[in-house]
């Protein structure tokens, strides 16, 4: 637990030293969804869910949103839905994208940059008692966009040159797939 912190501490604090040790370690699929992925992903939905909770019954439209008392479990298994499945895609989006881009298809990195580079949006999470806090997710974004950034050159081998068309390429992708998973799925009612 403690390598997990400092780990964090250290994409937040020194992001291109840790991009380094990344590199160099073995891709471990199992050890990234145990260590990083799960956990950290539990973040923003145990803190909506403690918020809506706990704010939501004296808020008012001016200082924040009232979520029905029946709804506020399925908002937080939606958000750690869809922040797993987020991290996954977007690992293969990496995978699909990176022969265009010189580099060679190898889920198990892709998916170490997509899980590392995720980590300051997915901490930020844990801010989310108060919906206003989503601004720090903001500056947790921009955040994470550079630790993407770094990690594609880094671990994948995208040439300099070509690394943020990578990273907004992907992104972009990531976010039709998600607009157009969630449309799906709310058609049909499970979300």
């Amino acid at each position: 637990m403690r390598d997990v912190v400092q780990r964090v501490l250290r994409l937040i604090l020194s992001p291109s030293e840790a991009w380094d040790e990344i590199a160099s370690e073995p891709a471990s699929v199992d050890v990234l969804i145990r260590r990083y992925i799960v956990p950290l992903a539990l973040l923003a939905p145990i803190a909506g869910v403690v918020g809506m909770s706990t704010f939501d019954r004296d808020w008012d439209p001016r200082h924040g949103y009232l979520v029905p008392p029946e709804a506020i479990w399925s908002a937080g298994i939606t958000t750690l839905f869809a922040s797993i499945v987020s991290i996954f895609v977007l690992a293969g989006i990496f995978v699909m994208i990176a022969p265009m881009y010189g580099s060679s298809r190898h889920y198990p990195s892709a998916l170490k940059v997509a899980t590392y580079g995720a980590v300051p949006v997915l901490v930020a999470g844990s801010l989310l008692f108060l919906p206003v806090m989503v601004m720090v997710s903001v500056v947790a974004l921009c955040h994470t966009l550079y630790l993407y950034w770094i990690g594609v050159r880094r671990v994948l081998a995208v040439p300099d040159e070509a690394r943020t068309e990578f990273v907004g390429v992907s992104l972009t992708m990531l976010g039709g797939l998600s607009t157009l998973l969630g449309s799906a799925l709310s058609s049909i009612g499970l979300f």
